[in-house]
């Protein structure tokens, strides 16, 4: 869910974050549709990854995981895939699956099927970003007086997933939270989509009857 708030517009600046031999190019022209459905019913969601979007030529899946990849998950990944594409892929479109995991180191993941059939997928991991250096630009631009890019926008406000443990989490937003009000937006939507980020984020850690929660 949260990074569903990021926004059609700035779906780019996600892919952004990707790594360079994931080649996906973005422009004004591209046409961009973002084909998941709200998963309302349980069982169907199974069978669907969390964003499948349609980019010019490609489809890109994005499943993102907060715990480690076991083989079930490998398992299930292969029927994503599988069940789009003979079910919604009848111009043959290229299929590009990845996971954003928030517990491993990037990788290549595979599952072997049988002694002739491996799937493999990258492991794109938020972990390989270090979260102070990400503060640290920002604070200097602020001081400087420099524009903030869309980018570095996003990768602020997903921070608190880029540490371990509640207390580091907390103390993630302690920093965030002020920075976010002193920031000069370049547009409402980008405003919106960090904002929305950091709420949903929010959402997860603090429960309702938690001070800090009504804080933030």
């Amino acid at each position: 869910m949260t990074f569903k708030h990021i926004s059609k517009n700035h779906l780019q600046e996600l892919i952004k974050l990707l790594p360079d031999d994931i080649n996906i190019e973005i422009d004004e022209n591209t046409e961009i549709e973002i084909l998941t459905e709200e998963q309302i019913s349980i069982e169907p969601s199974l069978y669907k990854p969390d964003l499948i979007v349609h980019i010019g030529n490609l489809i890109l899946m994005i499943e993102y995981q907060s715990t480690y990849v076991a083989t079930n998950e490998k398992k299930r990944f292969k029927v994503y895939i599988s069940n789009f594409d003979y079910k919604n892929n009848e111009n043959n479109l290229e299929i590009i699956f990845l996971v954003l995991s928030t517990a491993e180191y990037s990788k290549m993941a595979e599952h072997s099927i049988n002694k002739w059939d491996t799937f493999t997928f990258p492991i794109v991991s938020l972990n390989n970003f270090n979260e102070k250096e990400i503060i640290s630009n920002i604070e200097e631009k602020i001081n400087h007086d420099k524009t903030i890019t869309d980018s570095e926008l996003i990768e602020l406000a997903l921070t608190p997933m880029m540490v371990r443990g509640r207390d580091n989490i907390i103390n993630q937003f302690e920093e965030i939270i002020p920075l976010m009000s002193e920031i000069k937006y370049t547009s409402k939507i980008i405003k919106e989509s960090v904002y929305a980020i950091a709420l949903m984020l929010g959402n997860m850690y603090f429960t309702k009857d938690d001070p800090q929660e009504k804080k933030y």
